[in-house]
């Protein structure tokens, strides 16, 4: 996975949900260069709510994970709980599997994953939303950090495909991105992930057998 090198983001997810923490959690991210927090809520599942930091790095693999563990050691010194290290790389980057056999050399939880932002009148097209990216793979989540003063809500669509390559991958996101035509689709992001600490946090959420794993 060292020669995956390019760009890359870390995703960090706290363990608590509570306000103080949360709050704390924000003052000591504003106080550090290149840190964003967001708190996804997920539409479903075991663990539906997921705040979380996000730290963007150029440069090698190794160099990113590095960066990483150093971010949550720092977290722990903080009295923050760190539950979730991920990492993902930009499709852009050297390494990134074009065959379902390069896939093969990957971990098994190594997947791409596309995230689709949309923009909706009112919660009530969140059913035939979900009805529409279901076939897809994919399922719902929010930014609970996110209002808009228009009143108008976003979703992010978010699709994962296992065991293929690049092209393949893109060819699921192209057909997700059709049958998404009737919405307004605000951003359009691509990514591979090649380090998860914990696959147990999205249970009840994308269930593996539901994934992509062949041609559309």
């Amino acid at each position: 996975m060292d020669t995956a090198s390019g760009d890359f983001e870390t995703h960090l997810t706290i363990g608590s949900t509570e306000p103080a923490v949360l709050a704390r959690l924000g003052t000591w991210a504003a106080e550090r260069a290149g840190l964003k927090l967001t708190h996804i809520v997920l539409d479903r599942g075991a663990t539906p709510s997921q705040p979380m930091l996000t730290q963007r790095w150029r440069g090698s693999f190794g160099a990113a994970f590095a960066a990483a563990q150093a971010l949550r050691r720092q977290l722990h010194a903080a009295g923050f709980s760190v539950v979730r290290l991920k990492l993902e790389a930009a499709p852009w980057n050297g390494g990134i599997p074009q065959s379902e056999s390069e896939a093969r050399a990957f971990p098994a939880y190594c997947h791409f994953e596309h995230h689709l932002k949309l923009l909706l009148p009112s919660e009530s097209a969140l059913e035939s939303l979900r009805l529409a990216v279901q076939p897809h793979g994919a399922h719902l989540s929010r930014n609970a950090r996110r209002t808009r003063p228009d009143h108008q809500h976003e979703r992010f669509v978010t699709q994962r495909c296992y065991g293929v390559g690049q092209s393949v991958a893109q060819a699921h996101l192209a057909a997700l991105t059709e049958a998404l035509a009737a919405y307004t689709i605000l951003d359009s992001e691509e990514e591979f992930v090649l380090y998860d600490s914990n696959l147990t946090l999205d249970h009840g959420w994308i269930q593996p057998q539901e994934l992509p794993h062949a041609k559309p």
